[in-house]
């Protein structure tokens, strides 16, 4: 008489290891993180540890996590809950960043910036301690923001980061907004050469954000970059409509 095999033991997400379930969640990223949290009891453990929210904390925000392993910083090395500190300091980044947006908003005309308020919100952006290119993606590259937020996070990212443009490119793409486009126009101001004033020049650059990462637009990011010089440039940036 044959005795049939005894059926395999019924198993669960809940029978994976706590070290194994940590090790998965210190290789997603914050919203994933989130996500896995929800799904069960025991994922929510690991998902809570405080090793993966050290981990992406320091990710985030290098200077400050050193600060706080030295004891200096906000919340010292006493404090042992990274979850918490990752989200207050979430909510400052998030403060220091909407004062930026809020500005460029309030200087923009009929979807358009003039260079002198495009740079001092690149230079206001440079002033912040660990803006960070996470930070970027999470606050400048949102489909919530205008495509001329979405180009200072861009050029913010590749000149004051030094990230790589193919980088940047792929955050576009994950962001999905990739194929906004922008249009920057350049009037140079004629000269005058002996006694007759030269004609104006005039440029003007249509182009995605996934364009400004390639040789092309980096032409178009040194513009940016010159804004207006002693009144002769007038520069200009605004949106393209699309569909």
């Amino acid at each position: 008489m044959e005795l049939s095999p005894s059926p395999s033991p019924e198993r669960s997400w809940a029978d994976l290891p706590d070290d194994i379930a940590i090790a998965v969640a210190c290789r997603l990223q914050e919203a994933d993180v989130c996500a896995l949290g929800g799904c069960s009891r025991s994922w929510r453990r690991a998902c809570d540890a405080n090793f993966v929210w050290e981990g992406l904390f320091r990710r985030r925000w290098p200077a400050a996590a050193a600060a706080v392993a030295a004891g200096g910083g906000a919340g010292a090395s006493r404090v042992q809950e990274w979850k918490s500190l990752y989200i207050n300091h979430h909510g400052r980044t998030a403060v220091a960043i909407s004062s930026v947006v809020e500005f460029v908003e309030s200087s923009s005309h009929n979807g358009s910036l003039e260079a002198e308020y495009y740079l001092k919100a690149m230079s206001d952006l440079a002033l912040m301690k660990d803006i960070g290119f996470v930070n970027v993606q999470f606050f400048l590259l949102s489909r919530n923001r205008s495509a001329i937020i979405n180009l200072i996070g861009l050029h913010y990212s590749i000149a004051c980061l030094h990230i790589l443009p193919n980088e940047v490119d792929k955050a576009l793409q994950a962001c999905q907004v990739a194929e906004r486009k922008v249009c920057v126009s350049l009037l140079k101001l004629g000269r005058w050469f002996y006694g007759f004033r030269l004609p104006d020049e005039y440029e003007s650059h249509k182009i995605s954000l996934s364009g400004l990462t390639s040789n092309e637009g980096a032409k178009v990011l040194v513009i940016l970059n010159r804004g207006a010089v002693h009144e002769v440039f007038r520069l200009q940036i605004s949106l393209v409509a699309t569909k």
